[in-house]
């Protein structure tokens, strides 16, 4: 029902409800029928489903399978350590995703709040929950709007709704006001009020025409819970690689089993080799060198303001291409602020602000329904309209005193605020006389002036100009009395207008422009007026032109049209927006092959934030309904916190794309080794123990380490990966071939040499298996960078990596002389020569891989030189 379009008697009649208020048997009957005034929420989940949410991927399936493998035919070690590491990862995990959901389940604060009704004739004050539709409830200033109300009666009432529409200036509302336009957009039905809105000041009584999931915030609610189309890159790629490894699995044991059934190999052994080919070929310690390196830039976001609610949020973050940010509360202030006062013959900005004439203030502070309480430390809170506490202020940045001094002067008359008059007017008794004071429209105070029609345009084209900015104006004047009764609206003397906007947050541009240097775009998607839009934009950097802004207008056809994605590919400014065109306009840019990261802080914005790739919530100022749709919550509500955001969600992506790397290059190495001697008739080089003991011993605490690597020189200069690129690119593939090809040839070539010598398996085992753990621990130094060489790599930050490095190989050779690890690995001690000898081949890879970037970059430099 479209209740603005309805007189106020014509709603109680629509709801059957009287001026004196429901019956307490009526109340009952409705609350049956209606239910509890809540807004629609999630199952609450408990630590155990998180927990279970650990084990939803690709790669852990994988692992699963190997485990029940290695149980199947009786290798029970293998299978204890494949599910510890399991376990391990998903304690880890469980403890980062449940601990950020308990900061951030608030979404029933939204209107959880006391009300004042009317009922049975009598004015109570009950829980919001329990309003039910045909209620009278009654506002005040302070007031926090419960249910969707049609307006009944209202004197002077201004109310907040930016958390509802985004328009950072109160709304006025107006009882009487009726349109038979049932599409008008939320902030211009001046008969409602609605849920979750605050009332700034002036009282008012309506009827509570929608409650809980019926109200506007409740069809929000809705929005949020269809599902979201964003995908977070590390999720896609993580099932991408999952599904690689499955199917090359599958193929190469398909083919083992082939060629062994033809040679005649017994079945036992033919798992055995299975069992070996994946424990070799899949990374078990990949969940956790992961999990690890997401939690670290956790840990680090968390210092810089920014909470992550998902893990995998984080390295999404790093690979977002574009931001699409509110402006109310994020890149503004979310709050009103005179930033110039035009005299008739100067303009004076907020350096020379306290140069004014001294009228000019007085008329600021005296004719001002605002009020203000001293808190702790000094502090002083305001209350009231935004533009009355914006003028307040003004007069307080000139001289504190006005402030302070208002309240010992005598009122002896005054007109208050109306919307249909758009002035006010006060009498004031002052210590050198009385004087008359006028705020308001410049058309209207220029009409009390004595001041020419040539003078009065001249003024009038001023302020045109700079509502075209978007700033709006506030005209004064003033004079002095000689009537000691009331105030005569002539014979003013004009002082000048005010240019009041929502302010820039003082870091905002820099930040803009450290995003676009970055390779980002920044857009804003906001409710306010297209002309303040653009006028935030411009001093951001995001706009430059009026081309660029969507309208209210355009934004409704390009909705009707079929919201084409090509239509907004060149926007910059989207105003006038409603939270489903937000999400639209979300979707659109998804479409067009971007990763978006929404920001935002109100009710307006939580079905973006739900269907972003990246939702991303202001925590102080924002409310709960956001919090609870994003993925990443902003502490300090500052939108320079994203990009240190960004800043480690690509270092975890580098970090994690280093760890791949890493076991994937070693892994493909063992692959290639025990197929070599599959298919030349040996026996196995390592056994899956032995594999099992580099992977997650030798590897395992390695690329832990290299998971906390700190991010490489020149990070946010860097334009952001392409959205669609995988994991294994060009560079990471050619990388892995080159440096698994050199470890697994020379270590089967070593093997095969042993064998052919008259050396047993056993012993041949332990070396191969000392030369591993060799080039595992010189093949971390080339998994640092794919870029820089090794010499250009600063290892200050890196000691506690060196140290585990040597520890290891100590670990390793300490163990080869232990009874109980001599007998779980199959290994025993060499001599000094051959951990010499193969000390050398394995440095021999950091040579080889040292080639390979000077080529590589050889390359590039005769590509750009021709």
């Amino acid at each position: 029902m479209t209740y603005h379009t309805l007189s106020a008697s014509e709603t109680l009649q629509q709801l059957s409800v009287s001026p004196a208020g429901l019956g307490s048997e009526e109340v009952q009957r409705r609350r049956e029928r209606y239910g509890a005034n809540i807004l629609p929420s999630g199952p609450e989940y408990g630590i155990v489903y998180y927990f279970l949410q650990q084990f939803k991927s690709p790669v852990i399936y994988i692992l699963l399978i190997a485990a029940l493998i290695s149980m199947a035919i009786g290798e029970y070690t293998d299978a204890l350590f494949i599910l510890g590491v399991l376990v391990l990862n998903a304690i880890i995990g469980t403890y980062q995703e449940y601990s950020s959901s308990q900061k951030a389940k608030h979404l029933q604060n939204l209107i959880s709040t006391h009300a004042t009704v009317m009922r049975d004739g009598k004015a109570l004050e009950i829980e919001s929950s329990l309003i039910v539709p045909g209620d009278i409830v009654i506002v005040e200033p302070g007031t926090k709007v419960s249910a969707d109300i049609r307006l009944l009666h209202s004197r002077n009432l201004q109310v907040d709704e930016s958390l509802l529409t985004g328009e950072s200036l109160d709304t006025a509302k107006d009882a009487e006001f009726v349109t038979d336009d049932p599409f008008l957009m939320t902030a211009g039905r001046k008969n409602m009020l609605f849920g979750g809105t605050f009332v700034s000041s002036g009282r008012g009584m309506g009827i509570a025409v929608a409650t809980g999931a019926y109200t506007e915030a409740g069809k929000i609610a809705a929005l949020i819970s269809q599902e979201s189309r964003g995908r977070i890159p590390l999720l896609e790629k993580m099932e991408k690689l999952s599904y690689t490894i499955s199917l090359f699995m599958g193929v190469t044991i398909a083919l083992l089993f082939a060629i062994g059934v033809a040679r005649g190999i017994d079945l036992y052994s033919l798992f055995f080799f299975s069992v070996a080919l994946a424990v070799a070929a899949i990374p078990e310690g990949l969940p956790v060198a992961i999990t690890v390196a997401l939690t670290s830039a956790s840990l680090a976001m968390s210092k810089r303001n920014v909470i992550i609610r998902k893990l995998a949020a984080i390295e999404g973050l790093g690979a977002c291409t574009l931001i699409a940010s509110d402006k109310t509360g994020t890149l503004t202030r979310n709050r009103l602020s005179v930033e110039y006062f035009i005299s008739p013959t100067r303009v004076y900005d907020t350096e020379v602000m306290g140069e004014a004439h001294e009228m000019v203030y007085l008329a600021s502070i005296l004719c001002n329904e605002m009020h203000y309480e001293e808190a702790k430390e000094g502090k002083r809170e305001f209350y009231g309209d935004q533009v009355d506490i914006a003028l307040a202020r003004f007069a307080a940045r000139a001289d504190d005193s006005y402030i302070t001094a208002s309240r010992s002067y005598r009122k002896i008359d005054e007109i208050p605020y109306e919307p249909v008059n758009k002035f006010s007017a006060v009498m004031m008794e002052l210590e050198s006389g009385i004087f008359e004071f006028s705020k308001g429209s410049p058309e209207i105070v220029l009409s009390h002036c004595d001041i020419s029609a040539p003078e009065r345009d001249e003024i009038l084209l001023s302020v045109d100009e700079w509502a075209m900015k978007g700033y709006r104006t506030i005209a004064l004047a003033f004079k002095e009395s000689h009537n000691s009764a009331t105030i005569s609206l002539s014979g003013f003397t004009y002082l000048g207008f005010v240019a009041i906007i929502d302010p820039v947050r003082p870091e905002a541009p820099a930040s803009v422009r450290t995003a676009q240097e970055a390779g980002i775009r920044v857009v804003m998607v906001t409710g306010d007026h297209p002309n303040t839009a653009l006028c935030i934009a411009q001093q951001l950097g995001i706009a430059s032109t009026a081309d660029e802004v969507m309208h209210e207008h355009s934004l409704r056809r390009w909705e009707e049209e079929g919201a084409d994605p090509e239509v907004i590919r060149e926007k910059s400014v989207f105003s006038r927006v409603t939270p489903s065109q937000k999400m639209k306009i979300v979707e659109a840019y998804g479409a067009l092959g971007h990763y978006v990261a929404v920001t935002g802080d109100g009710v307006n914005d939580a079905p973006a934030l739900r269907h972003a790739n990246i939702g991303v919530a202001m925590g102080k100022g924002g409310t709960d309904i956001a919090k609870a749709s994003s993925d990443i919550i902003l502490t300090d509500d500052n939108f320079s916190s994203i990009v240190g955001g960004i800043e480690e969600g690509r270092r975890a992506h580098d970090n994690i794309r280093k760890v791949i790397y890493l076991l994937i290059s070693t892994g493909f190495a063992e692959l290639v080794m025990v197929m070599l001697s599959f298919i030349a008739g040996m026996p196995l080089p390592l056994l899956p123990v032995q594999l099992l003991w580099l992977n997650l011993v030798s590897n395992g605490i390695q690329d832990v380490l290299l998971g906390l690597e700190k991010a490489e020189p020149g990070l946010l200069r860097r334009p952001p990966r392409p959205p669609g690129e995988p994991i294994f690119n060009p560079l990471m593939l050619r990388r892995i071939a080159v440096g698994g090809f050199y470890i697994a040839i020379v270590s089967f070539v070593l093997f095969y040499i042993l064998i052919e010598s008259g050396m047993d398996e056993f012993s041949a085992r332990n070396i191969v298996l000392l030369l591993m753990v060799l080039f595992e621990n010189v093949h971390i130094f080339n998994a640092r960078s794919e870029l820089n060489f090794l010499h250009r790599i600063g290892y200050r930050e890196s000691r506690v990596l060196i140290w585990w490095v040597i520890f290891i190989q100590l670990f390793h050779l300490a163990c080869m002389h232990i009874p109980l690890a001599q007998q779980l690995l199959h290994i025993e001690p060499v001599s000094l020569e051959m951990w010499s000898l193969l000390l050398g081949l394995a440095l021999g890879l950091v040579a080889v891989m040292e080639g390979e970037k000077w080529l590589r970059l050889r390359k590039k430099t005769d590509q750009g030189a021709i």
